[in-house]
């Protein structure tokens, strides 16, 4: 139901960023006629949204021109968990973790998808940078996932 979701918002999203221009040319015959056009769409990122709160397996999403090669690049840094007696908190940090690179071509509508990666935190919380490149240029968005751990007793 969620994919469902998710890949309708991502169609009802390319609708509204669709524009159609249209202009007259004067074709070799002498006769006039209307031509349309799609302006080729510049790189984005549809999903996650800047500064939303993610956890687990997730698709990443976007647009860039039909064909393109897209290199996505998601890096993250966290807080380690401390122990102090019973209590967990937040410890030594920010530290690096993830750091890769996926290599995706858009497909014919100039739709690019990572199918999966997970995305939740290490430790105590965690911040993630995705970044898309193309054709050079550049976009990226930041994500969390600060969602505390607890002890169970």
């Amino acid at each position: 139901m969620m994919n469902i979701l998710m890949i309708l918002g991502c169609f009802i999203l390319s609708i509204n960023n669709i524009t159609i221009a249209e202009e007259y040319v004067q074709p070799v015959n002498g006769t006039s006629a209307i031509q349309t056009s799609r302006p080729a769409p510049g790189l984005s990122i549809i999903y996650p949204n800047h500064n939303q709160k993610v956890r687990g397996e997730i698709k990443i999403y976007g647009k860039a021109r039909p064909g393109a090669f897209v290199k996505l690049q998601v890096s993250s840094t966290y807080f380690k968990k401390a122990y102090k007696g019973e209590k967990i908190s937040k410890g030594e940090g920010p530290l690096k973790r993830l750091n890769r690179t996926f290599s995706i071509t858009t497909d014919r509508n100039g739709t690019w998808i990572l199918k999966e990666i997970n995305l939740t935190n290490a430790g105590w919380e965690e911040n993630f940078t995705i970044k898309a490149t193309s054709e050079g240029k550049a976009v990226s968005v930041n994500v969390y996932d600060h969602t505390k751990p607890v002890n169970i007793d």
